[in-house]
């Protein structure tokens, strides 16, 4: 089978067999595909509303020794769309309200996250001072958002790669316990491979959740459940790819046959040779 797809058991063996080049290839294909869709929801939801945002802040605004001075004492939405909302709300009296997936609140003394995964916030810093006015966050903004959105799609392929790394490390000795119960011949750098390989099917599956929740098709919930499905598809080819591995049967060599020996082609094996009777030992006859 040839070592360029992911998505059998067998696709999946292919690849351990293949150069670490090839698989690498593979990987990184997946890997932009996921971060193609990625930057999808950046572009499309979250930097749209850092920019308008940024575009209904006042000419005052400014953290100071952890707390944030802003010239209105009510509650502001700055933006909003479905994906993200962006407020000023310096009582924290709720009167911003929220349909973003994730709320992001500025309050008197400390940034408000909330979304459908939970709340949780941050102290402003004391010892910096940050400028929250128009004035300075707009050419700032415009001159860091290709910057930043490079980095979004470049921190998407990095994340993917270590917890590959990670998982596979981890993954790669209930591997080794499976293919030996199977009887088939698995070293320890292929049980990484393979576990390495198989969650591959699972990225391309998040990548596509991913990619229908920046088309408006599918909900934060059912990314949550896409996000947890994605590990149940990684093991369900860690159980399946290691019984595509060879038979320790085959993959030994005849008894008594030599190992450096090449095969000849064809994939025949070469007829003994014909005894001549005659002892190689013994001199010729004598003149």
């Amino acid at each position: 089978m040839p070592a360029w797809q992911p998505l059998t058991f067998g696709g999946v063996v292919a690849l351990t067999r293949a150069s670490w080049t090839r698989l690498l290839l593979v990987q990184s294909a997946v890997a932009v595909a996921v971060a193609v869709a990625v930057l999808m929801v950046l572009g499309r939801g979250w930097f749209p509303a850092v920019t308008d945002a940024v575009h209904a802040l006042t000419d005052f605004g400014s953290v100071r020794g952890g707390r944030l001075a802003w010239p209105r004492a009510e509650a502001v939405v700055l933006a909003q769309n479905r994906f993200l909302g962006l407020a000023i709300d310096l009582e924290e009296n709720g009167e911003a309200g929220q349909i973003a997936d994730l709320q992001v609140e500025f309050t008197r003394e400390r940034i408000k996250l909330v979304s459908l995964l939970g709340y949780a916030s941050l102290p402003y810093p004391v010892e910096m001072e940050i400028e929250l006015n128009r004035q300075v966050l707009d050419p700032w903004w415009n001159a860091w958002r290709p910057a930043f959105f490079f980095a979004g799609g470049l921190g998407a392929v990095a994340c993917l790669f270590v917890s590959w790394g990670l998982l596979a490390t981890l993954y790669a000795v209930p591997v080794r316990i499976l293919a030996g119960l199977a009887g088939r011949a698995a070293s320890t750098g292929k049980c990484w491979r393979v576990a390495a390989a198989a969650q591959l099917p699972g990225a391309l599956w998040l990548g596509g959740a991913i990619l229908l929740y920046a088309a408006e098709r599918l909900s934060l919930a059912g990314l949550g459940l896409a996000f947890g499905l994605h590990f149940v598809i990684g093991w369900v080819y860690l159980i399946g790819a290691p019984f595509c591995l060879p038979r320790k049967d085959d993959a030994a060599p005849a008894a008594g046959a030599n190992p450096f020996t090449p095969a000849p082609p064809g994939g025949k094996t070469a007829p003994p040779p014909e005894p001549t009777g005659k002892n190689p030992f013994q001199g010729g006859p004598r003149t």
